[in-house]
């Protein structure tokens, strides 16, 4: 692991970089960037109620150091989210660093063995609600712009950062509000998330299917004389589990887990003394990119449609509304893809695979508009929204030198200062 003081060489493949690159990317401090994760996490923005206002101050004060001007803007007056450029922002083309800074809850206390909130550090890693989802990406994103701007390059393009509010919660009051205001206009994007600080250029969109079975309802006393919608829907469920969760499992994408429907949440019935004649099931379906919405519910009606035929009869309803956004594909052979992927051998001192992003993210706002679009960040994404939630120091720092150095690299034609030369 890099030592946590200025002095921290950087750990490159001696060929790979110039000596203007090297020297940008050692001046990202490790331990600057764990003192602005840990000021990140002690300052609460989880949902609800998603108060993100102090948080983006942190930021905000980190990139005012650096001389950065930034814009806060919100909504809804504590959903608040920031923006930034180094360069012009009118001039094209523009890459963009987005990350969100709002976090879920942090659950049950008992199951911490720190304070979520405390930012503690511990043998190397950070831990707090949102240490790696998401400000682990927000600090790394936010110390490579600090990077560009101590060394005096002049980028041939515009180099944005969004710092955004309410994407645990959807994203509407955040990436779409601003996405629809024309402050997001990306020509690249990369979105900070968790992927172990590999880049990711794929990822599943979540769908909801709502199931409601209906039977009918007579005195506790009396079963036989009624029709048991809970205990009906149970085997519906086990039915699809037997029959659909195989297809979907067989059905898969070079960069992605299978596509999955999982049975999230049940309710049904009245009182303990009455036989229930309805049962809701919400559902959650993970589309791969090129299924819909309309054929996974189909797959869905047409299973239970079986079931009915070969098991007993059955009366359902299938719902699904809001918008279901379009996946994140970037091509492997895309140029962007292929620039990262060098960029971040570079900083690594290895090559790492492609990988895809097993959560959503909101990527998918900009997404099917054939804009290239990565994922990266640092943190294991299994321990997102999990106690303990934590994320080595040595990842912060590397994906803040791999962000810079995309940066310098897509945005060719920069000027070298005289005095780093």
């Amino acid at each position: 692991m890099h030592e946590t003081d200025s002095s921290t060489s950087l750990r490159t493949v001696s060929s790979g970089l110039t000596g203007f690159e090297a020297q940008v990317l050692a001046s990202i401090d490790p331990g600057e960037a764990t003192a602005l994760l840990q000021d990140l996490i002690r300052q609460r923005s989880d949902f609800p109620p998603g108060d993100t206002r102090l948080a983006i101050q942190v930021v905000a004060a980190k990139l005012a150091e650096a001389g950065i001007p930034v814009e806060i803007m919100a909504r809804r007056e504590q959903q608040a989210s920031l923006l930034a450029w180094l360069g012009d922002p009118l001039e094209a083309p523009c890459l963009t660093f987005h990350a969100h800074i709002d976090t879920v809850p942090a659950g049950d206390l008992q199951r911490w063995s720190v304070d979520p909130f405390g930012g503690e550090l511990r043998d190397g890693a950070v831990y707090g609600r949102g240490a790696g989802d998401d400000k682990g990406s927000v600090a790394a994103q936010t110390m490579a712009l600090v990077a560009l701007a101590r060394a005096g390059v002049n980028l041939n393009g515009c180099l944005q950062l969004a710092i955004v509010a309410d994407e645990e919660s959807g994203g509407l009051e955040g990436t779409v509000w601003l996405r629809d205001l024309g402050k997001l206009k990306p020509d690249l994007l990369v979105i900070g998330e968790q992927t172990n600080n590999q880049v990711a250029i794929a990822e599943r969109v979540a769908c909801g299917i709502d199931l409601t079975v209906f039977g009918k309802s007579t005195h506790g006393a009396m079963p036989w004389a009624g029709e048991n919608a809970i205990l009906k829907t149970a085997r519906a469920l086990s039915w699809l589990q037997e029959h659909l969760f195989p297809v979907l499992q067989r059905r898969t994408h070079p960069y992605l887990p299978p596509a999955t429907l999982n049975i999230g949440k049940i309710q049904g019935g009245i009182q303990w003394n009455i036989v229930p004649d309805w049962c809701k099931v919400e559902m959650d379906r993970r589309l791969l990119p090129g299924e819909t919405r309309e054929a996974a519910m189909k797959e869905i009606q047409d299973a239970l449609d079986e079931f009915g035929r070969c098991v007993e009869p059955l009366r359902y309803e299938l719902f699904s509304q809001g918008e279901v956004a379009a996946n994140v594909n970037t091509p492997q052979d895309h140029p962007f893809v292929i620039l990262a992927d060098r960029a971040l051998a570079d900083v690594a001192g290895e090559a790492r695979p492609l990988t895809g992003y097993v959560q959503t993210s909101d990527g998918r706002w900009f997404a099917g508009s054939g804009l290239p679009i990565i994922i990266f960040g640092p943190s294991e994404p299994a321990v997102a929204h999990a106690p303990d939630e934590h994320v080595p120091v040595e990842q912060i720092v590397e994906a803040a030198r791999f962000l810079a150095l995309l940066a310098l690299r897509q945005l060719a034609g920069y000027t070298i200062p005289k005095e780093a030369i």
